[in-house]
């Protein structure tokens, strides 16, 4: 399965260029120009925050780390296995979950057409969202280190957060972004995807779960980091699609607001 996989996103990659087609907007482009305005990393903080795949986890977390419920959660989940039926398959089946996210992140990637600035061409659009996978990566392994929470099974002292739930938020949540940059899709199709996106992103750290691997705080926790990576790190160097503009203007004799939205 891994190999098919691996197989696919090959093919994917290597099809950019036949994909790409050319580039009709002009790209008169300056190095300084692929590094963002400090603006722009403002916004992308405050995107990254309010964003509900940030905070519904992060509240998740909180909720099951009330008395013991993280543990009876796990417990009952590796007795039960109510998804995926042995803690055998759930181990199995994260894998090949988590490597469909990279399936989407990459075909969706593709699908999105060439601009004319920085980052979004196509390879470069890859670079950056593989760079984000490898940010997101970064910081999970440096709070596993500094947190040495013992697995479930105490097979190691790296259960938190979950790499795995991490890895696979951050590479869904950005074909999520890439989704809303896909003209001509129409709304439907638009939620379809994305929900789906969601959906094996949230298997991959429920079977984690299941296999014995982690804790729910574990995998909730990395859910909203991977989710806080992939929208900050897609909102600081390409187009945000959903933003909330404020301005105001004042003057002796008159007083002006405006809001303006976009999704």
């Amino acid at each position: 399965m891994k190999t098919t996989i691996l197989r696919i996103v090959v093919a994917l990659v290597l099809g950019v260029p036949a994909l790409s087609g050319c580039t009709t907007a002009k790209r008169d482009l300056e190095v300084r120009d692929y590094w963002p305005s400090g603006g722009r990393w403002k916004r992308a903080t405050m995107n990254a925050l309010t964003n509900r795949g940030t905070w519904i986890p992060l509240i998740g977390f909180g909720v099951v780390t009330i008395d013991d419920w993280d543990r009876e959660i796990s417990d009952w989940a590796v007795e039960n296995t109510p998804v995926f039926g042995s803690t055998e398959n759930a181990i199995e089946a994260s894998d090949h979950l988590k490597s469909l996210t990279t399936i989407a992140m990459v075909g969706t990637a593709l699908a999105v057409p060439n601009g004319g600035g920085p980052w979004e061409w196509k390879p470069e659009r890859l670079v950056l969202e593989f760079g984000a996978v490898q940010v997101n990566n970064l910081l999970t392994s440096g709070l596993k280190t500094a947190t040495g929470r013992e697995r479930p099974d105490g097979s190691d002292n790296r259960s938190f957060p979950s790499g795995h739930a991490s890895q696979a938020f951050t590479r869904a949540t950005l074909a999520c972004r890439n989704v809303d940059q896909i003209p001509g899709l129409s709304n439907g199709w638009r939620v379809t995807f994305k929900t789906s996106f969601r959906v094996i992103a949230a298997g991959t750290a429920w079977a984690r779960v299941e296999g014995d691997k982690h804790y729910p705080s574990d995998v909730l926790f990395g859910a909203a980091l991977g989710n806080f990576v992939a929208v900050f790190v897609h909102d600081a160097f390409l187009p945000a699609d959903s933003k909330t503009q404020f301005s105001a203007a004042f003057s002796r004799k008159e007083f002006s607001f405006s809001l303006a939205l976009a999704f």
